[in-house]
């Protein structure tokens, strides 16, 4: 919903713009054309942010620069531009449309050169620098990630490794079977902790799991003899970073559910694609017989991930079955400093390009 009123906005603003702000009259039936080359590169901007802005840079040419479209494209491409190809082809578009614009207005040549730093450079250099602040953020949380390894792996694991060695000396000391039965069972649990708390720091050292993983996850289960079964259903589209482990560990914990509470029912796992969210679901039959699930550990965990990534869990047993789902949004609004998105906002729409636009258009 945020995008769809993100694109109408840009239309409406960029139509009022051609109507009122470009020097010369404007043909009525022109409008709706000019509504679908906006709405078309907004659309394009979903696929290829850098490839919109290529495009937005026609428009821009056309009416001397006095759109919204382009500003925002521009910091749209500057978040997503990687390596030095697509930074060389976004600097050879804006510099063949200076060019272009410098050849139909040589008269306001000095004009235009402000309004390509205003409108082009400026929000592309904004765009660039909050991806680098994102990236940064990412590194931090790695960085912490692996600070709490090392901290669990060095202290627990010291303490572990203790009791395990005192547990192994008892289970040969001359005890009698009853007590050596328990020794040997404080051992073997010493053991498991000491396995499971590798485990879990192999976990945080690694990346974790993520959407693409699913697959694999189901075809474990099946290997395993779970009656498992994925359903993918439309285009597939691209998640917040977030929102991939959540869904992978929603995938985990039906499966596990599914098996402990229902062995031997089939469990089916479906994602549907729709245009702003992912509906990801588990589903497995209950008998009318089977008492109701209690939401436990697992399921609120499950709830307090979900949430930094935006999304809404919840479970349901129903029409003889058992249902586990979330919903994803494709987009969640990046946790930015406030001073930083309001004068990223006004520079690129507010006082500057409006004091320029008169003079430009």
């Amino acid at each position: 919903m945020r995008r769809f009123l993100a694109a109408a906005g840009i239309v409406a603003v960029d139509s009022v713009l051609l109507t009122f702000a470009h020097p010369a009259p404007v043909t009525p039936l022109l409008l709706p054309v000019w509504a679908l080359v906006v709405a078309a590169v907004i659309r394009l901007r979903y696929r290829s942010p850098v490839a919109a802005f290529a495009c937005a840079l026609g428009p821009a040419v056309v009416v001397g620069g006095a759109c919204a479209l382009l500003p925002w494209s521009a910091y749209q491409a500057g978040r997503a531009v990687r390596g030095t190809t697509s930074g060389s082809f976004m600097t050879t578009a804006a510099v063949a449309a200076l060019g272009a614009e410098i050849a139909l207005r040589p008269q306001q040549a000095a004009q235009l050169v402000i309004a390509s730093v205003v409108f082009v450079l400026l929000p592309v250099l904004a765009g660039r620098y909050v991806a680098q602040q994102e990236r940064q953020a990412a590194a931090l949380a790695a960085q912490e990630r692996l600070r709490i390894a090392r901290d669990m792996h060095d202290a627990l694991g010291h303490r572990l490794s203790l009791v395990s060695v005192q547990a192994a000396v008892l289970e040969v000391a001359g005890l009698p079977d009853e007590q050596r039965a328990a020794v040997r069972r404080l051992a073997e649990s010493v053991r498991g902790a000491v396995g499971d708390l590798h485990e879990l720091v192999g976990g945080l050292r690694a990346p974790r799991p993520g959407l693409t993983a699913i697959a694999d996850l189901v075809a474990g289960a099946r290997a395993a003899g779970v009656d498992a079964r994925l359903e993918i259903r439309g285009p597939r589209r691209e998640l917040p970073e977030e929102a991939g482990p959540v869904a992978y560990r929603l995938v985990q914990e039906g499966l596990t559910n599914g098996v402990k509470h229902a062995p031997g029912v089939p469990l089916l796992i479906r994602a549907e694609w729709e245009d702003d969210a992912l509906v990801l679901s588990v589903t497995n039959p209950v008998p009318p017989d089977r008492a109701p699930v209690v939401p436990g550990r697992g399921l609120l965990g499950l709830a307090e991930r979900a949430e930094p990534a935006g999304a809404l869990v919840g479970h349901a047993a129903g029409g003889g079955e058992f249902r586990l789902w979330a919903v994803f949004p494709l987009a969640v609004a990046a946790r930015r400093p406030a001073l930083l998105g309001i004068a990223v906002a006004g520079l690129m729409f507010g006082f500057v390009p409006l004091s320029l636009m008169v003079g430009v258009a």
